[in-house]
Parts: C-alpha cells; sequence; structure tokens
C-alpha cells in the first residue's frame, strides 16, 4: 500500500489582518474544503481527509479563534457571517492558485456544515456539492410548533445553557498527559477514536510562556460562536443554494430528525442521509464519513 501523503501547514492572510490556517494535502484533484467545529481543529478531520485523497486535494481549515489561525477577541470578532466571509476568502485564493473554477465538496461538522451551506447561498456559482453533518439547527417558533419540537434540544446541566458550561471549562494544563486522562473519560470524546484524540491532543493545546499548555479555541471564543448561533438563519439562505446539498443527521445526536428533514427540504436540491454514530461524526466515524463523502462511486 502506498504511503499517504502528509498534510502541508498553510496560512492564508484576509481581511482586517486575520490569517487563517489550516491543513493542504495539495494534489491537481478537484477541491474539497473540510470545515471543523466549535472548539476543535483543522486536524481532527485528518483521518477523515486521509480516506478521500483518491479523489480530492482536500483542504482543512482552522476557523478564526482556532488552531492556529487569528484569534481577535470576542465577540464582536464571531459572528457566524465572518465565519461565512473567511471560507470564501481562503477558498477563492486557493482557486486562484490551482486555477480551478470551483469547489468540487465542501463539507461541514456542526457548525462548520452551516457555515459551509451559508458560504454556498452566498457565492452559489463556487460550490458544486456540500455536506453538512449534523449541523446546529435553529428553526423559527412557526417550524418549531409545526413539527413538535421541544426547544432547545441541546444538554443542559443544572439548567446552565451550553455557552455557560463551557465557560466553565478548564483551559490550562501541565502537560498532554494530565489533558489525555481528564479528557477521554468525559462523555464529549468516549466515542471518539484513538487517532482523532491523539489528534486533537496535539493540535488543541498550545504553548503557553509559562511552560504549561492551553486550549488553541479560548473557551470565552466557544462560548462566543455558540451564543451567536441566531446570527445566520440557514432556513432563510437555504433557497439560494443551487448546489446539491445533503444534510446528515447523526443518529446519536442530539437534533430531531424531523428537523433535519425540514431543513433538506428547503434546499432546491436537499437530501437527508441519517448516518450511525454521535454528534462529532468525522471524530467518532470517520470511515462511514469519508464513504459518505466520497459518493456511491468512491
Amino acid at each position: 500500500m502506498a504511503e499517504l501523503p502528509e498534510p502541508e501547514h498553510k496560512t492564508w492572510r484576509i481581511k482586517d489582518g486575520i490569517c487563517i490556517t489550516g491543513l493542504d494535502w495539495c494534489s491537481d484533484k478537484p477541491l474539497a474544503i473540510l470545515s471543523h467545529a466549535n472548539g476543535f481543529c483543522a486536524a481532527t478531520w485528518s483521518p477523515v481527509a486521509q480516506r478521500l485523497l483518491s479523489r480530492y486535494h482536500v483542504v482543512a481549515l482552522d476557523a478564526r479563534g482556532h488552531g492556529k489561525s487569528s484569534t481577535p477577541p470576542p465577540p464582536d470578532a464571531y459572528n457566524w457571517q465572518f465565519l461565512v466571509d473567511d471560507l470564501l476568502q481562503v477558498a477563492r485564493q486557493i482557486l486562484a492558485t490551482k486555477n480551478a473554477p470551483h469547489i468540487a465538496l465542501a463539507a461541514g461538522s456542526s457548525l462548520g456544515g452551516v457555515i459551509s451551506a451559508a458560504a454556498a447561498a452566498q457565492r452559489p456559482d463556487l460550490f458544486r456539492r456540500v455536506v453538512m453533518l449534523d449541523p446546529p439547527l435553529l428553526p423559527n417558533e412557526e417550524v418549531r410548533t409545526r413539527l413538535g419540537i421541544d426547544w432547545p434540544p441541546e444538554a443542559q446541566s443544572g439548567g446552565r445553557s451550553l455557552a455557560d458550561q463551557v465557560r466553565q471549562r478548564r483551559s490550562v494544563w501541565p502537560d498532554r498527559a494530565a489533558a489525555r486522562n481528564a479528557w477521554r473519560r468525559k462523555p464529549m470524546f468516549a466515542e471518539w477514536t484513538n487517532q482523532a484524540f491523539e489528534l486533537y491532543l496535539e493540535h488543541g493545546l498550545r504553548d503557553r510562556p509559562d511552560g504549561d499548555l492551553e486550549l488553541c479555541c479560548p473557551p470565552e471564543v466557544e462560548a462566543t460562536i455558540f451564543e451567536q448561533t441566531a446570527g445566520l438563519d440557514i432556513f432563510q439562505l437555504a433557497k439560494n443554494v443551487l448546489c446539491p446539498v445533503q444534510v446528515v443527521h447523526a443518529s446519536l445526536g442530539v437534533f430531531p430528525i424531523s428537523l433535519f428533514r425540514e431543513m433538506a427540504s428547503v434546499f432546491p436540491q436537499g437530501s437527508l442521509i441519517s448516518l450511525e454514530g454521535g454528534h462529532l461524526l468525522p471524530m467518532e466515524s470517520p470511515e462511514l464519513t469519508a464513504e459518505l463523502l466520497l459518493g456511491p462511486d468512491g
């Protein structure tokens, strides 16, 4: 079996002095851009990305405030529209370098799925296929009533919102061994593959001047992004997405499949798929995720 190529660490400079970083498995194949979930980083896509290289030139991006990308101060810099603009600016630079006309695949996990679809709504000419992996959807009251959905669906702890829970998260660790021991027992990481978990340990923490390690995505940034969910109405934007969109429901996720069915119906070329696994599909079910992204001919 041929040895798989290692990605290049890339930096793209965009407006307002922001730098967006990512992993680039360079090739002359059609372009696939992968966007991660809130709080994580591009490297968590690696187990999926390696499986896509037979068909795609894969680029996995660190959103602003994540990985090695710039971290402007919250809250004003984390409106979701800014995340959409970042993706589009980087995509245009990559396409210009490749002399390619479009993005063959834009796939996103959770937050990344909404950002990918919103980018396709803003620039429908650039996208040929979008995959939203268990995206966090915020339906209006009419949709919630019609579908009989209790809201919000996310886990609550003692009445605290998800953003409040994130703000209480420990962000500084003496070393990766301590973080590994604490995290591996937590429900969020319980179903992750060992490879994905170790990649997050390596790339989701950075060195501090005092010798400790800290989360690359500060809890306040992650919490702010959760609080900005209403900043994009993907139900309104969906009608502008001209390419096929696959809305993927995680069988063990927290969002009801009826909501995903509603979302798929709003896209002009939307379809609903249910995939076995939890909310963070690329880290929990990388093989199934890659099979889906490659399609029936993969």
